[in-house]
């Protein structure tokens, strides 16, 4: 047969580039020639990933694990229980402490709850001394307040930067994760001991199993409120959880964080022998806000601890039939990042308590030994220079300037206890008592199992079944030769088109989600034709989404449960997956999913050419570890609020190397250091305010945020999401989309390499509620989640972009 071109026919590399290409390639052959081996300078080019499907046999270790440094082993959890176990003093200690947060957060007890510590521990023997001081005065106080040590053990980041002490506990980048766990543990341990309750922020779902037996408290930050995995966490944490408001600001995704928390989810995690496996919850009913500020597209900080913001979390959470509760953090936007700003927000939160607040249950504030922070660069940082007690992240007020915060709050929930009593001595007036009301049921509850030591964790875990291996899922349905190569080939293609070396557009299309396989591949086959009809104008990519982010309960997708009657079969909807994503490919069809959790791509991102971020997850730290270790290329989508920035600063993330928890192909829990990902681009889907939904695929926004990439040292790659919030959710407006999108095209518009579309067989789409609906008689060819247009519409707006590529084409040869 003939062989392939050196260079692509629409290549933009010009005659010098391809004569180095070439003779690099030719070293290459030589050297085979000799049965040498080719090293040193013989750099690995597009030129050479091209011709290697044409002269070598693509396999399964081209395309699987080949931005991944190593695969380590971690303890499995049970090894550090056993080796740091807590008495059962510990245990009533840590069971005594969530019992008064949830009585707080009911209402049965009147004091405020207090999160108080370090932005993020970085020394132990710091930190105990605080605890120490802490303890002195939570026990003067403790008829006023409840007070929590904060103790944060890992530190999202905007890009790069030290990620806290289980991931990097020598402060030097040398990411020793295993003594991380085992120095967090450690100091939980202690500070129970020493009689201080201890509150955390969770990050992912394995490092739970080898700490939350000793946490009264946990926060799921502002980064991933949104995340799924993170709501599916928190139902399953034994101990009370808050939800941040979004770093937009965004108050409801906080509330809707706390009504899917409520609820049982299942999700993949480990056991606690380290083994992959399915978690199913029961639900935590400790839910609540936690009031951080925003902050506006412009840079703009925004406080929301005033009443109104208060009053507006109050009725939204009514209205949903939750209990109101708000935890203000002082710090953060409320602070306008400025620690000496904390203790005029905690004044004004006193005096809304003062005046009778009862949604305002707790307070956060960011407090160490010494005022202020200072800079830490692993690996550069002179860590004998460090100052003993001053913050290494985010700067704190002083221990003296906490004391006298702490003081305040106390007196004004003493001033709103003198008011309640005055109330109940009113005529007619129901008596108010400033006494705790204990149900019986729930003391007797707390005291059987304080008596188990073993029962202060997974209390909310309704069971937890086996997980079969991904490997054991390899054997079943391997990578064979076909697979690859359509893989390799695909995923080639889409890392010239952003390195500008191959003029296509990227076209992810397909259904919003599948939910019936026979469907898919009906569909994929339409979709085959115009593919390979359209191949020398565009790069299509079946859309193949098998995860489903809901914003509060809702079908989860295939995986999750591919029975769609809420049985959640998790093994067998990874089985479907991996089989169907091993059809397409080998019918020459490259498929694009969205990663939801670090564990499930060990299932299938060896058969996947392309990968999608969600807008709910791109500020999410582990979305962005995950992504550094993908092989595929990947887009991170702007935030559901239209934040464009936390997508850009992902992708500079992303390119860096990581590391992370998540499993092996053996199915064991396992430490991922990644080499970072290059093949980043940003997705445009339009954003939301308040109700109303607001587009950024016009010329004006495109441009704008090419810019900002190219400031931030990226090359402009944008693709733009035709659904979603740049559709306003309708369907029918993703044709009137895909027309100015194309225009820009043919404009030849600097950074626009993609477009996504929503499409299945047949347009519009169907309610599905697990369980309830009848799965017989849904519609064949119709989306059970988000619409789509129907195939015939998708195949006109193809020839458009198809049209719009040659017109772009054309307007360069021209110039």
């Amino acid at each position: 047969g003939i062989p392939p071109p050196l260079v692509h026919p629409h290549s933009t590399m010009s005659t010098a580039e391809t004569l180095n290409l070439i003779l690099e390639r030719l070293k290459v052959l030589e050297a085979k020639v000799d049965g040498r081996k080719s090293k040193g300078g013989v750099k690995k080019s597009k030129l050479e990933t091209a011709l290697k499907a044409a002269d070598e046999k693509i396999t399964r270790k081209d395309i699987d694990d080949i931005r991944i440094k190593e695969i380590v082993p971690v303890v499995p959890p049970h090894c550090l229980l056993e080796e740091l176990v807590p008495s059962e003093e510990v245990a009533e200690h840590v069971m005594a402490g969530r019992h008064n947060i949830s009585q707080i957060l009911q209402g049965d007890d009147d004091r405020l709850f207090v999160v108080c510590g370090p932005c993020s521990i970085h020394d132990v023997k710091a930190a105990k001394e605080y605890a120490a001081k802490l303890k002195k005065t939570a026990k003067a106080l403790e008829k006023d307040l409840f007070i929590i040590m904060r103790v944060y053990f890992e530190k999202p980041r905007t890009t790069v930067g030290w990620k806290g002490l289980i991931n990097d506990p020598r402060l030097d980048g040398s990411y020793r994760i295993n003594e991380g766990l085992r120095t967090a543990r450690g100091l939980l341990l202690d500070l129970n001991e020493q009689g201080v309750h201890a509150g955390v922020e969770f990050l992912d779902t394995i490092s739970p199993q080898f700490m939350a037996d000793l946490v009264c408290w946990g926060a799921i930050g502002a980064r991933t409120t949104e995340s799924q995995v993170h709501r599916e966490l928190a139902s399953g944490i034994s101990a009370p959880i808050g939800f941040k408001n979004g770093t937009s600001g965004n108050l409801k995704i906080a509330v809707d964080a706390c009504q899917s928390g409520r609820g049982a989810h299942s999700f993949l995690s480990v056991t606690k022998q380290g083994m992959a496996a399915i978690v199913h919850t029961k639900g935590n009913s400790a839910c609540h806000v936690i009031l951080r500020g925003g902050q506006t597209p412009s840079g703009d900080y925004e406080r929301n601890y005033d009443q109104h913001a208060v009053k507006k979390v109050d009725d939204m959470m009514s209205q949903r039939g939750l209990i109101p509760a708000v935890v203000v953090d002082c710090s953060h936007a409320n602070s306008c990042k400025k620690h000496t700003n904390q203790p005029i927000a905690s004044k004004d939160i006193a005096q809304q308590v003062a005046k009778g607040s009862e949604t305002i249950k707790g307070v956060m504030i960011e407090s160490h030994l010494v005022e202020g922070n200072q800079k830490l660069k692993p690996g550069k940082t002179d860590l004998n220079s460090l100052v003993y007690g001053l913050s290494v992240t985010d700067a704190c007020i002083d221990f003296k300037t906490t004391e006298a915060v702490l003081e305040e709050l106390a007196a004004a929930v003493r001033e709103r206890r003198k008011m309640k009593k005055i109330a109940a001595k009113a005529p007619n007036s129901p008596k108010l008592t400033a006494e705790p009301v204990v149900d019986d049921a729930k003391f007797q509850y707390k005291e059987s199992l304080s008596a188990i030591y073993r029962w202060t964790d997974d209390i909310h875990i309704k069971k937890i079944s086996p997980l079969l291996p991904p490997e054991c899922m390899h054997r079943e349905i391997p990578c064979t030769e076909d697979i690859a190569k359509t893989v390799f080939e695909a995923r080639t293609a889409i890392s010239d088109i952003l390195a500008g070396r191959d003029d296509r557009v990227v076209v992810i299309v397909g259904p919003c989600s599948i939910h019936d396989t026979k469907a898919a591949v009906e569909y994929a086959k339409m979709l085959k034709e115009v593919r390979d009809e359209l191949k020398q104008d565009l790069h299509i990519v079946m859309r193949v989404y098998f995860e489903k982010p809901r914003t509060t309960v809702g079908w989860k997708g295939l995986i999750n449960d591919p029975d769609l009657d809420g049985s959640f079969k998790i093994n067998k909807g990874l089985r479907i997956a991996r089989k169907l994503l091993a059809d397409l490919a080998r019918m020459g069809l490259p498929a694009g999913v969205e990663f939801l959790d670090v564990m499930s791509p060990q299932y299938l991102a060896e058969f996947v050419s392309w990968g999608a971020i969600g807008a709910r997850t791109t500020e999410s730290q582990i979305h962005r570890e995950l992504v550094s270790a993908l092989s595929a290329p990947v887009g991170f989508k702007n935030g559901t609020s239209g934040n464009v920035k936390v997508a850009i600063d992902a992708c500079t993330s992303a390119t860096c190397p990581h590391s992370f928890l998540s499993i092996t192909k053996q199915g064991l829990s396992a430490i991922v250091h990644t080499n970072g990902n290059p093949n980043c681009h940003v997705i445009l889907r339009g954003g939301m305010s308040g109700k109303m939904y607001f587009q950024n695929y016009d010329a004006d926004t495109v441009s704008k945020v090419a810019s900002k990439m190219e400031g931030a040292g990226q090359i402009p790659n944008i693709m733009i999401d035709m659904s979603h919030a740049n559709s306003c959710k309708d369907h029918k407006n993703q044709p009137s989309v895909c027309k100015a999108v194309c225009k820009q095209i043919a404009n030849d518009q600097k950074g626009l390499m993609g477009v996504m579309i929503e499409s299945h067989i047949n347009e519009g789409a169907q309610k599905l509620k697990p369980g309830q609906t009848d799965v017989s008689a849904l519609k064949y060819g119709v989306s059970v989640t988000d619409a789509c247009m129907d195939f015939e519409t998708t195949k006109v707006q193809l020839k458009n972009l198809a049209s719009a590529v040659r017109a772009r084409r054309q307007k360069r040869k021209q110039q």
